[in-house]
């Protein structure tokens, strides 16, 4: 960025800028004192400008013949205000100057300036990094924890049932209804297990405990007196 004004610090690391040269760049037609006494009536002295004596040639060609002036140091938020007072063409040019600097400046104290600063801001973004990653990690966590069978392995648990029930079925001869009493007593088993209203219900991490339970499973001790007493009423009929 070109620089149109020069631009210093004061003691209190405040960026300012003389008010001699403001006026000069602006190309204000009235004396610069006059200028000065309209523009600056709503300034503060020592808050938004220093009073300076500086020195300066009665004539450039004779640099050895100084003289003594009156300047100001104005604060470059002051001094952008002061340009647009002015109203000159210069004016809103040296606005957007000031206001380019000022966010520059912040930058520039904002940024790392030594080894030690540059490894905390590496620290704190991997610390972060890691935070967010954690999250993530919880979330996917949480995810899988309770993401439910597809439909294929429903289908797969059904299947088992089916097979189960029809072996018991088999070894023990039972009719229709003995059927319909294991097939109620193995449902209510998976379901009061799993803790679900339905084996649709079941989640993914317990499918294979799903399937190892019913090839296991054994009728209650309810289910098998009904069976029982199912057989002695087909034997005295």
């Amino acid at each position: 960025m070109n620089q149109i004004i020069k631009i210093k610090q004061n003691k209190n690391n405040e960026q300012v800028v003389s008010a001699r040269e403001l006026h000069k760049i602006l190309g204000v037609k009235t004396r610069f004192a006059e200028w000065w006494t309209q523009n600056s009536k709503l300034l503060i002295e020592h808050e938004d400008f220093e009073g300076v004596v500086i020195t300066a040639p009665y004539n450039p060609k004779f640099p050895d013949k100084v003289q003594q002036l009156q300047d100001y140091a104005v604060t470059a938020d002051n001094a952008k205000h002061l340009a647009m007072q002015s109203q000159t063409k210069k004016s809103r040019e040296i606005r957007d100057y000031f206001i380019q600097v000022e966010k520059d400046f912040k930058n520039q104290l904002a940024a790392p300036k030594t080894q030690r600063e540059l490894v905390q801001l590496a620290l704190s973004a991997n610390e972060e990094t890691n935070q967010r990653i954690d999250v993530v990690e919880t979330k996917i966590q949480e995810i899988e924890e309770n993401k439910l069978i597809t439909t294929e392995d429903k289908g797969t648990i059904d299947s088992h049932v089916r097979k189960k029930v029809a072996s018991i079925c088999r070894e023990q001869r039972l009719d229709q209804q003995a059927k319909s009493l294991l097939f109620q007593d193995l449902g209510s088993s998976i379901k009061r297990l799993f803790n679900v209203p339905n084996r649709g219900r079941i989640k993914d991490k317990d499918f294979m405990k799903a399937l190892d339970f019913v090839d296991t499973w054994e009728p209650s001790s309810v289910t098998k007196a009904q069976i029982h007493q199912l057989s002695l009423f087909d034997e005295t009929a």
